[in-house]
Formats: structure tokens, sequence, C-alpha cells
């Protein structure tokens, strides 16, 4: 009996054992996961947000969702006819300050990030978090975007650098956003219709020279807080169905107290490091293999009494050895099998050219 007891209690006490091993690998695993979403979403939406959301254990972190959201579109004007004047690193850094610039403008505003492509920043509001007044911080955030941007010119020309400008457009609609990509490379995108006429209007604010271009459904939601000018039905391009627009020029005053504004001082700017190309030094030749370069022979001395000799008719490319590269064409002779008909007659062959 005593026997028996003894087994049993040795029993628990192993699955007691395995059981808080189980939990404590657990609770490792998820705080390493947790890191590492912290620190993956952090560069799209505040830590805050994000925190909030792993304590809640919300699934919308890794899954792809149906949402209803706003896209803001920003991109710089020409960007590829002013950046032909410009070095690489010149280049880098007025993209640098572009995406600065628009990030704090987003994040102040609750927005996230969804990429930076080029001259282009995507960014969303209304995804992973529960947003009544998207359409409202959308359009803030455009506002404070190219507040900015005018407020910036004297400070590039201060450098003796030009200026950029850019274009906004904001829409919102049903959008799909979660993680995608394959194996190698995941990334968390958003995907929907309403991205594309986002990017479309903003292509549209440079053809009206306006500076923000909202949507219908974006600027029925805040009619009463921005002052917008209709812009009648614009066909955008790749797109079928013709959209009612807006161009904002402000809010309203029923818009209430403005939040003051500051530049950015120039050390927010993220500076890029690029080191100048170096080529690599020649590989050291070991004394024992070491061979001394063969002297050229002279020119034969040509007579000009003597006509030169004509020309060798190149055939083929050859080798070192002499040995063509392709070989010879074979000859053609008598009939040649078709397999589409009867055997076709050919011409007798012709020397090679």
């Amino acid at each position: 009996m005593a026997a028996l007891l003894i087994v049993v209690l040795v029993l628990v006490a192993a699955a007691a054992l395995y059981y808080a091993r189980a939990i404590f690998s657990r609770y490792v695993f998820e705080r390493g996961e947790s890191r590492r979403v912290l620190a993956l979403f952090s560069r799209y939406v505040p830590a805050p947000v994000i925190e909030d959301l792993l304590a809640r254990k919300d699934p919308r972190l890794f899954e792809a969702r149906e949402y209803y959201a706003t896209i803001l579109c920003a991109r710089v004007r020409n960007f590829a006819l002013f950046a032909e004047s410009l070095s690489p690193a010149e280049t880098l850094r007025y993209l640098n300050e572009f995406y600065t610039i628009v990030g704090q403008a987003v994040q102040r505003h609750k927005g996230m990030i969804e990429g930076l492509h080029g001259d282009t920043v995507t960014a969303v509001f209304g995804v992973l978090v529960d947003e009544k007044f998207q359409e409202e911080r959308a359009l803030r955030a455009s506002l404070d975007i190219m507040r900015v941007m005018n407020a910036m010119e004297a400070r590039w020309r201060g450098q003796g650098r030009k200026p950029i400008a850019a274009g906004i457009g904001v829409n919102s609609g049903k959008i799909v956003a979660g993680d995608s990509g394959y194996k190698d490379r995941r990334e968390f995108a958003v995907i929907g219709n309403p991205v594309a006429v986002a990017v479309r209007l903003e292509a549209a604010s440079e053809e009206l020279n306006a500076s923000i271009i909202a949507s219908e459904s974006t600027y029925d939601a805040v009619r009463e807080l921005f002052v917008g000018v209709p812009a009648s039905t614009l066909p955008l391009r790749g797109l079928r169905r013709l959209q009612n627009a807006f161009i904002i020029r402000g809010l309203t005053r029923n818009a209430g107290a403005e939040r003051l504004l500051t530049l950015p001082s120039q050390g927010s700017f993220k500076e890029t490091v690029v080191h100048a190309y170096e080529p690599p030094e020649p590989a050291a030749v070991e004394p024992d293999s070491y061979h001394a370069p063969e002297a050229p022979e002279p020119a034969p001395r040509v007579d000009a009494r003597t006509p030169a000799p004509p020309p060798e008719i190149a055939r083929f490319s050859r080798f070192d050895d002499e040995r063509t590269a392709l070989p010879e064409p074979p000859p053609v002779l008598g009939e040649y099998q078709d397999d589409q008909g009867p055997p076709l007659p050919l011409p007798p062959p012709e020397p090679w050219r």
C-alpha cells in the first residue's frame, strides 16, 4: 500500500512539474512573441495602441480582417524629374524629410503608416482600433502635412535647396488589412479598391492644382467640419466608375480650436548614413607565382610600296585558340523534308558569307 502511494505521489509530482514547465514555456513564448509584435507594429502605429491590443489578447494583430477604413495617400509631385539633378544621397535626404513630416502628422492623429513606397506614403485610419472619427482624423492629418510642407519651404531655401511640393488623396471604404506576402517575406498590408481610389485622387490633385482631394464617402461624414469645394465627377485613370470628390480648403468654425503646429526640429529628420563606394584593392600576388608580363611584340614595318592584304572576312567569333565559337553551317544539298507538307526544292548552296 505504501509503495502504491509513493508511485502515485511520484506520478502527481511529475505531472505537476510537466504542467509547470509547459506553463513557463508558454509564458516565455508569449512574452517573446509580444516583444516581436510590438517591435513589428510599432513601425506603423503608436506603441500604446499595440500594448493595449496585446493586453487584451486581441486576435486582430495576427489575422487579416475586413474594416471600414479611411486611406490617405501622400506623394511628392514630379519627384522623378526633381531628383534628376540630385545625387542619390541628396534624394534620400529629401525622402527622409518627407517621410518624417507625413509620419508625424499621421501618428499625431492616431493613424497607421501602411507603407513607404519611394516618393509615396500610404496611411490608414480605423484599422486595428475601433475608430469613430477616422474621416476627421485623416483630413486633419492631411491639413497638418500641407501646413508643415509649406512652412518647410523657407528652411529649404535657407539651406540652398529647392523646396518640394506634395499632393494628398483621401478615401473611405471597406478594405482588408492584415498579414500578407509569402513565406520569406511578410508585411502588414491594406488591400481593396478604396486604396486604389485614394491613389488616383492624389494623382488628380495635381491636375486640378489642389493640395488635398477627398472622396464623397470621406467628406460626407465630416461636411460640417471642413470647407470643401466640389470637383464634380472625376474620371480617374484605371477606374471605370466616376468619383464625386471635394477639394479640401481648411476647417470650418464648427471644427473648434486647431492644435498648434510647430516645425519639426532638424534632429527629428532621420539621417541615413551613406558610405562612398570604394573599389576593392587588387589581390596580392605571391612571389613564387608571379610572372612578369611579356613585352608586346613590335608592330611590323609596313612598306608603302607593297599593297596591304585584303581584310579577312569575319565569319564567326573565335576563341583565343582560333576555334570558332559557333560551328560552321552545314551545307544544304538536295531537298528538305518539311513535316507540314511535301519536300521543298532548295537552290544550290552558295559560298558562306
